[in-house]
């Protein structure tokens, strides 16, 4: 049995069966293929769940609506940064006059076998196509001016996201923090999505403080300071930090009057803020 960490350091246990199929790439990661499936509606080499796994920690991509197919035969990309997934969501279709019929769609999925991002998830046209000679781009075949399908513009950002934090669901949530992890350039927003989405609030706070742990620099409140959305007076909140409050320093604003800190309450709970540059030791 392996023991792993999801990305939000929560333990997981799992185990790797011998009728399992496991697809490595050069990046460290690997996805295994588990829960196989038999019976009417399924393909061969069916399966219920897929876990991404590398050195760092695991996690469950699997939808309940899907299952996936693969055979052991599937290559990741030339550089062994992605790998594509194929998927199926089945299901039974009542009609009026009492009768049904079982339709399914078929789906494609690009993961990014260094983090386990789900890149993209698409079906139709697309799906029928391959990696060209050398190079990770999806083309519908390797003539000169074949289709090609931009599947890295589909990459979840949590800038991009703008008024959709609100309604982000948990499996959403994860494969955000998986692709576009907290940084300098997008921490301010996590702390939006933790103040935004109260069902996910919990892996936005924990992946703040991760954030804020791994911050070097540290200094502390020498006189009142008043907190502000955004680098700007107009920003304003009610909230204040006092003198000896201690915090983490992100990064100033171009002109220095500013600086994007963290700061975790006596409850481990933190919060990203900005506040003038003159209320804090230097």
């Amino acid at each position: 049995m392996a023991y792993l960490y999801l990305l939000c350091y929560s333990p997981v246990f799992f185990s790797v069966s011998y009728a399992d199929v496991v697809i490595s790439s050069p990046t460290e990661g690997s996805l295994t293929f588990s829960q196989k499936k038999n019976g009417e509606h399924y393909e061969d080499n069916s399966w219920g769940k897929i876990l991404f796994s590398n050195k760092n920690y695991s996690a469950d991509l699997s939808r309940d609506d899907r299952f996936y197919i693969e055979d052991g035969s599937s290559k990741v990309s030339p550089s062994g940064k992605y790998l594509i997934v194929n998927s199926v969501s089945g299901g039974t279709v009542e009609f009026g006059d009492g009768t049904s019929k079982y339709t399914e769609r078929a789906y494609c999925s690009v993961v990014d076998m260094s983090n386990g991002c789900i890149v993209s998830d698409w079906d139709g046209e697309a799906c029928g196509y391959t990696w060209t000679e050398g190079k990770d781009v999806l083309a519908s075949s390797e003539e000169v001016g074949a289709d090609i399908f931009d599947f890295n513009s589909m990459r979840p950002s949590i800038i991009k996201m703008k008024d959709k934090l609100s309604s982000l669901d948990a499996r959403g949530a994860s494969n955000l923090l998986r692709c576009d992890a907290p940084s300098i350039e997008n921490i301010d927003k996590y702390q939006q999505l933790a103040r935004e989405n109260k069902s996910n609030k919990k892996i936005a706070l924990d992946a703040i403080l991760s954030f804020l742990h791994s911050r070097k620099e540290e200094s502390s409140v020498i006189e009142r300071a008043n907190l502000f959305s955004a680098p700007n007076n107009s920003s304003q909140t009610k909230n204040y930090l006092i003198p000896g409050d201690k915090i983490k320093v992100i990064q100033y604003s171009s002109d220095r009057k500013w600086v994007n800190v963290g700061y975790i309450n006596p409850k481990n709970i933190p919060l990203i803020t900005w506040i003038k540059s003159d209320t804090i030791a230097q």
